[in-house]
């Protein structure tokens, strides 16, 4: 049996990972383990445990090993960049397998400004971008960058960056008002406004190959009203989508990024007002938050990569486009989630 501990298991990405695995053809022993005792009750897995945060690395680490071997683990799965980096630090001591991409690949994707840079090298089309060091270069960026609004966000770039922090900004005050606040220099990007849909590309790969992906565009936002810019990363309507660039491109992003990636990706895209859609961001090797959509619709992704991470024939999934397109994946705040097809809304005049 395969006996598998998630880190950080009362996180939305980690619940639904849980759910992923739970809804499986065969049946998975799971453990789950939270440094927030609150955060800790929502964990839907079999056995829950505290533990130490990941920052302090030692006590965590110790903790982790104790669980693999008070509870005979053979898979540790996490789904927080955090544990993931802490976790592949460590590997040989663990006891248990993994299937995350590298180190160094992890790192790349927690910096926007170090993935911005990776993907230009490698002739990614992406978005102008600056990085903002001074006041100097808020005013470089109004030079430089054609489109009004500037996106100004946080670089991700660990150890400085700024995770959210994301402001279209229409004037140089504006910018500086927005990284004043955050005492941001050194930590932020302006970035060329983009106004097209908010895609995303999700997919499992082995030794560089891609075996499985799906899109999806996020239509609208839990409480929109809470972000400057609208967008809160937690999409409350999102559909599949069948996109011949969204797929090429999101191949493209992850390749650039590690030849030879292993585990799960998704890239963010965007697309500019010339059409074309350009990548923002990856996150590499989680899931993210509402994935229980792909696995609630057909496409378990967690169990199809956890079968791969064991040398096991997963479920049939096409290597592009796994499910049909035009799922609807509703939710909001302790509502939801509802999986609808656009036939359905249609036929229920609701759309």
């Amino acid at each position: 049996m395969k006996r598998v501990l998630i880190p950080g298991a009362g996180g939305p990405g980690a619940v639904n990972l849980t759910r992923g695995l739970k809804i499986a053809p065969e049946p998975i022993f799971t453990v789950g383990c939270d440094a927030n005792p609150y955060y800790l009750q929502l964990a839907l897995t079999d056995e829950k445990a505290l533990v130490p945060r990941a920052a302090n690395e030692d006590e965590y680490i110790q903790a982790i090993s104790n669980l693999v071997k008070k509870y005979d683990l053979n898979f540790i799965y996490p789904n927080s960049s955090i544990e993931m980096a802490v976790l592949t630090k460590h590997q040989a001591e663990l006891g248990a397998k993994m299937f995350l991409p590298s180190l160094a690949t992890q790192q790349i994707a927690a910096s926007k400004w170090e993935t911005w840079q990776t993907w230009k090298n490698k002739g990614v089309s992406v978005p102008q971008t600056i990085i903002i060091d001074n006041e100097a270069d808020i005013e470089r960026a109004f030079d430089q960058i054609g489109s009004r609004p500037i996106w100004f966000r946080g670089a991700g770039i660990p150890g400085r960056g700024i995770g959210g922090a994301a402001l279209p900004c229409s004037t140089p005050l504006q910018a500086r008002g927005w990284i004043d606040f955050y005492n941001g220099y050194g930590a932020f990007i302006a970035s060329e406004y983009l106004p097209g849909e908010n895609l995303t590309f999700l997919g499992v790969f082995k030794d560089g190959e891609l075996l499985a992906s799906q899109g999806r565009q996020r239509d609208s936002y839990v409480i929109p009203h809470v972000s400057p810019s609208g967008i809160t990363g937690a999409p409350a309507i999102c559909h599949t989508v069948h996109r011949q660039d969204l797929n090429q491109q999101g191949l493209q992003a992850v390749l650039a990024i590690d030849e030879s990636y292993n585990g799960v990706a998704f890239v963010d895209f965007k697309g500019a007002a010339d059409g074309q859609i350009l990548p923002t961001e990856i996150n590499a090797g989680r899931f993210g938050t509402t994935h229980h959509f792909y696995s609630a619709a057909g496409a378990n992704f967690p169990y199809y990569m956890l079968k791969v991470a064991f040398n096991e024939p997963p479920p049939t999934l096409s290597k592009f486009n796994a499910l049909p397109p035009d799922l609807y994946w509703i939710r909001t705040l302790d509502a939801g989630p509802v999986l609808i097809s656009k036939d359905e809304l249609e036929a229920k005049s609701l759309i």
